[in-house]
C-alpha cells in the first residue's frame, strides 16, 4: 500500500480521537429506551455517532463559528490555507476541478482504508467541510481561483499565442480569433462545472467571447503600459550608470535608436572609427543634437564646440604620423635625384679607365645603316637619325671618326634626347640606333659593359622617382594598377652586368611618398580634398599603394584617411552647415530654442490690452520661476553634450545594454492580462 502523506496521518490520528471520544461520551450518557431502541451492532453504534455529530455540528453553526472537517474552526491559519490551494486548484480552466476533486476523492479512498469510516461518509464530511471553509473564506477562496486561472491560462497563451490573438492581422482579425478561443475555453469550462447544464455553457461561451475578444486591445494597452513604467525605471538606472542625466540619457538613447544603432553595433562602429572617434560620428540624428547644443548659448556649447576645434587641430598631425608609419620616411625628389646625378658623376674616372683599353672601331657599318633608315623616314624620325650621323663624324669634317669615345658621346646624346622625346617613331628610331652604337661599344671597349650596369643602375632608379610620382595621378600618364604591378616585377630584376636586385621599387615608392606628402601640404585645411586626391574616385589608388607599401599598410593609411573625414563631416555639420529646419527641431526638443518671437507686441495684436497683460505677467512668472528653481534642461543640455563629443564610451555602452536587454515582466505584461480578463470573464460565468 502506498505510503501515507503526513496531512493524511494527521486526518487520520484526529478522525480516530473524535470517534473514541464520541464512543466514551455515548457510553456515559443514559439511553433512554423509549427514545432510541439500543444497537445491535457496530455498524448500528457508529451510524448513531456520525448522526448525533452531524446534528450537533448543525446546531451549533448558527451559534459559532464555521468548522472545518474536524470540527475545529474553519477561518484557521490552516484552514485558510486549504482554502487558498484548493481555490488554485479548482480555479484552473476546465481541468481545475477534476483536478481538485480526484485529489480530495483520493485522501478520502485513503482514510477510509485506515479507519472504521465508509468511503462515502468521509467524502461527505470532506465535502461539508469544503463547504465551510469557502463561507467562512470566501475572499480567499475568490482570490485563489482568480490566480488559478490566470495562471492556467498563461502557459496556453504562450504555448499557441495565435489562437489568442497574438501575432499578424489586424486588431479586428486577431479579436476574433481569441474570441473565439475564449468561447471555446469559457463553454469548455462552464460544461465542467456545471454538469452539462446547457444554460451554464451558453453562459460561459458568451462571458469566453466576450473577454476572448477584448483580450488583444486590453492586452496591448496593459502591456504598453507596462513596458512604459518599466523603461522609465531601467532609463533611471541606466543614465546613472552612464554618469548622465536621465533625461539628457532619453534623448541620447532615442538618437541611437533613430540612428540603427544598438548596444552591439554602437561600440563597434566607435571603435571602426578610431581612437578619436565620438558619438555624435555616429550618426545624423547624434550629429543634429550636437548641432543644436553648438548654437545654444550656455556651457554646452562650449563643451561641443572645443571638442571638435581641438580634434580638428590634430587632424593633419595624425594624417602626418600615419603616412610616416604606412609609407616611410618622407623625401624630396629633387634631393633624391641630386643624390641620384652625384653618383653617376663619380662613374666618370670608371668611364676613363675603361677607355685606356680601347681599340680604334670601324663604325661604317653603322653610318651605312643609319644612311639607309635616314633616305626611308620622314619628319622628326628622319631629323633625328640626321643630327645621329653627324655625330658619328670628326669634328668639323665628313670623315668617320674611328675613336670609341665618339660613339660613347653619341650613345650618352641620344640617351638625353630620348628622356623627353614622345614621338613613339622617333623613339624606336633612336633606340635603335642607340643600340648598334652600344653593341660597337662593347666590342671596342671591353669593359665598358661593367661601368654602364653601374651607371643604368642609377639612371632608372633616377626614372623611377620621376615615375612614382605619377602613380596617384588621373590622367593618361598614371599607371594602371596592372602595369604598375609589372613594372615593380621588371624593375627588381638586375639589368645587363649588374648583381643582386635593383632598387627600382625603392625609388618608385619614394616618388608615390613624396606626391602623398604634396597632396597633404597643399590641401591642410581640407580633409575632403586631402582625401579624395589620395584614395582617387575607384579602386585604382589603393591598388596601386597596396603594390608599393603592402595592402595592410594601404588598407590602414585609407581607413585613417576616410575617419579624419567622417571628423571633419561632423565638424562640419555641428559647428558650420546650417540645417536650420533639423536644428531648430533638436534645440526645441532639448529645451533650448526660444519662445518664437510670440512677445508683448504679438499678444496686444492677438488680445489686446487684456492680450498683453496677460503676457507680461506670465513672462515675468517664467523669468522668476527660472531664478528661483534650478534648470533642469540646462543640467540635461549639459550632461547629453558631453555624453555626444567624450571618448569614455563604455559606461554609455553599458548602459545602452542594460536598456535594451529583454525584460520578462514586460514580454509577460500582455499575457498576464489577457489570462485576466479570461479569468474575470469565467469567474462571471461561474
Amino acid at each position: 500500500m502506498a505510503e501515507m502523506t503526513p496531512e493524511q496521518q494527521r486526518a487520520m490520528a484526529i478522525a480516530a480521537a473524535r470517534m473514541r471520544l464520541s464512543r466514551t461520551q455515548q457510553t456515559q450518557q443514559p439511553v433512554d429506551p423509549v427514545a432510541a431502541p439500543p444497537p445491535q451492532t457496530g455498524e448500528e453504534l457508529r451510524a448513531r455517532v456520525y448522526s448525533d455529530l452531524a446534528a450537533k455540528r448543525e446546531g451549533a453553526r448558527p451559534q459559532g463559528p464555521a468548522v472545518d472537517r474536524y470540527g475545529l474552526p474553519a477561518d484557521d491559519a490552516l484552514s485558510v490555507a486549504r482554502t487558498g490551494v484548493g481555490g488554485l486548484l479548482e480555479g484552473i480552466p476546465i481541468i481545475g476541478p477534476p483536478i481538485r476533486y480526484g485529489t480530495e476523492k483520493a485522501a478520502a479512498a485513503t482514510v477510509a482504508a485506515f479507519t472504521d469510516e465508509t468511503y462515502d461518509q468521509v467524502m461527505d464530511r470532506m465535502n461539508e467541510a469544503t463547504r465551510a471553509e469557502k463561507a467562512a473564506n470566501p475572499i480567499v477562496d475568490k482570490a485563489a481561483q482568480t490566480t488559478g486561472a490566470v495562471a492556467g491560462t498563461i502557459p496556453a497563451i504562450m504555448a499557441a499565442p495565435a489562437a489568442f490573438g497574438v501575432g499578424g492581422g489586424s486588431l479586428l482579425l486577431r479579436s476574433g480569433i481569441s474570441g473565439g478561443t475564449g468561447a471555446v475555453i469559457g463553454g469548455a469550462d462552464a460544461g465542467v462545472r456545471s454538469g452539462g447544464d446547457a444554460e451554464k455553457i451558453k453562459e460561459g461561451i458568451y462571458w469566453g467571447a466576450g473577454t476572448g475578444f477584448a483580450g488583444p486591445a486590453v492586452g496591448a494597452v496593459v502591456g504598453k503600459g507596462v513596458r512604459s513604467l518599466i523603461d522609465a525605471g531601467r532609463n533611471v538606472r541606466a543614465a546613472r550608470m552612464a554618469g548622465m542625466d536621465p533625461k539628457a540619457f532619453g534623448y541620447f538613447r532615442r538618437a541611437v535608436t533613430d540612428d540603427g544603432l544598438d548596444a552591439v553595433t554602437f561600440p563597434q562602429r566607435l571603435r571602426e572609427l578610431g581612437p578619436e572617434a565620438i558619438p555624435a560620428d555616429l550618426g545624423p540624428n547624434l550629429q543634429k543634437q550636437a548641432g543644436a547644443l553648438a548654437a545654444t548659448p550656455g556651457p554646452e556649447q562650449q563643451i561641443v564646440r572645443s571638442a571638435l576645434e581641438d580634434r580638428a587641430a590634430g587632424a593633419n598631425a595624425r594624417i602626418g604620423q600615419t603616412i610616416d608609419e604606412t609609407t616611410g620616411r618622407n623625401i624630396v625628389p629633387s634631393e633624391i635625384q641630386a643624390e641620384i646625378g652625384a653618383n653617376q658623376t663619380s662613374f666618370d674616372p670608371l668611364y676613363r679607365e675603361a677607355f685606356r683599353e680601347a681599340r680604334p672601331y670601324n663604325v661604317e657599318p653603322i653610318a651605312a645603316a643609319l644612311e639607309t633608315d635616314i633616305s626611308r623616314l620622314r619628319g622628326p624620325a628622319q631629323a633625328r637619325l640626321r643630327q645621329v650621323r653627324g655625330m658619328l663624324n670628326i669634328a668639323d669634317s665628313n670623315v668617320l671618326s674611328t675613336d670609341p669615345s665618339v660613339m660613347f658621346q653619341t650613345r650618352q646624346a641620344i640617351d638625353g634626347i630620348l628622356k623627353t622625346e614622345v614621338d613613339p617613331k622617333v623613339i624606336s628610331a633612336l633606340t635603335e640606333a642607340r643600340q648598334m652604337l652600344d653593341d660597337g661599344l662593347t666590342r671596342a671597349v671591353p669593359r665598358i659593359k661593367e661601368v654602364d650596369a653601374g651607371y643604368a643602375e642609377l639612371a632608372r632608379q633616377d626614372e623611377a622617382v620621376t615615375r612614382g610620382q605619377q602613380v596617384l595621378d588621373s590622367g593618361r600618364t598614371a599607371p594602371r594598377p596592372s602595369e604598375l604591378a609589372a613594372e615593380v616585377e621588371r624593375g627588381v630584376q638586375p639589368q645587363g652586368m649588374q648583381i643582386g636586385p635593383s632598387a627600382v621599387p625603392l625609388r618608385l615608392s619614394q616618388g608615390a611618398r613624396a606626391e602623398i606628402d604634396r597632396i597633404v601640404g597643399t590641401n591642410s585645411n581640407d580633409i575632403v580634398a586631402m582625401n579624395r586626391l589620395i584614395k582617387g574616385e575607384g579602386d585604382w589608388n589603393r591598388a596601386r599603394l597596396s603594390t608599393l607599401f603592402g595592402p595592410d599598410k594601404a588598407d590602414r593609411l585609407f581607413k585613417v584617411l576616410e575617419n579624419e573625414r567622417i571628423y571633419a563631416d561632423t565638424a562640419n555639420t555641428v559647428t558650420r552647415n546650417s540645417e536650420s529646419a533639423a536644428r531648430l527641431a533638436a534645440q526645441n526638443e532639448l529645451g533650448g530654442a526660444g519662445s518664437g518671437g510670440f512677445g508683448l507686441k504679438e499678444s496686444f495684436k492677438a488680445g489686446g490690452v487684456r492680450g498683453a497683460a496677460r503676457s507680461f505677467v506670465l513672462d515675468k512668472a517664467e523669468t522668476v520661476a527660472k531664478a528661483l528653481l534650478p534648470d533642469a534642461e540646462a543640467a540635461a543640455r549639459e550632461s547629453l553634450a558631453k555624453a555626444l563629443v567624450g571618448r569614455d564610451s563604455e559606461g554609455v555602452v553599458n548602459a545602452l545594454m542594460a536598456v535594451t536587454a529583454p525584460s520578462r515582466a514586460a514580454t509577460l505584461a500582455s499575457p498576464i492580462a489577457k489570462a485576466l480578463l479570461l479569468a474575470t470573464g469565467s469567474a462571471w460565468a461561474r
